[in-house]
């Protein structure tokens, strides 16, 4: 997925149904020198075509498209993102943001555990809070985790991390 440059555009085709995407994506390859990002399958039979090119290609190849897929009646949107910026890409390839996923506090059943008192020592008291409240064996109620101090927090983390 690396192949497609960050700078390139974006080319969107939202069809009603599987027919009308691949007729999209057929006519979309065969008008413009463009390529398939990806095929996303959204609820209720609506299909969404990603490619990606340079501006006049996508701009071509979505043109054609919607006349295409028109005409088949199963057109429900088109749209074109001229040089889309570095964030729209990684959410299209799927990348995470590693520097929101360091800061961001993951629940108890997907997301590790803060075992060292060094790790926790680097949250403010709101984000020991919200640890504290994930936590399902902590020693403390809802009322005074509301009002614990941040060396009660992390004391109690660390008991209720041992207990699991």
């Amino acid at each position: 997925m690396e192949i497609f440059m960050k700078k390139s555009t974006l080319g969107l085709i939202e069809t009603y149904g599987f027919i009308g995407a691949v007729e999209a994506l057929d006519v979309a390859l065969k008008t413009a020198n463009v390529q398939l990002v990806s095929c996303e399958f959204v609820k209720g039979g609506i299909v969404t075509i990603v490619i990606s090119g340079d501006v006049a290609s996508v701009k071509a190849a979505v043109g054609a498209s919607a006349i295409a897929v028109d005409r088949l009646g199963v057109l429900r949107n088109t749209h074109v993102i001229a040089r889309a910026y570095d964030e729209v890409w990684d959410i299209l390839l799927g990348k995470k943001n590693p520097d929101k996923e360091n800061k961001e506090v993951k629940s108890e059943t997907k997301y590790k555990f803060y075992i060292s008192r060094e790790e926790l020592e680097k949250f403010k008291v709101t984000k020991l809070r919200t640890i504290a409240r994930e936590l399902k064996n902590i020693s403390l109620t809802k009322k005074q985790i509301k009002f614990s101090k941040k060396e009660d927090l992390i004391e109690a983390i660390l008991l209720a991390n041992k207990r699991r």
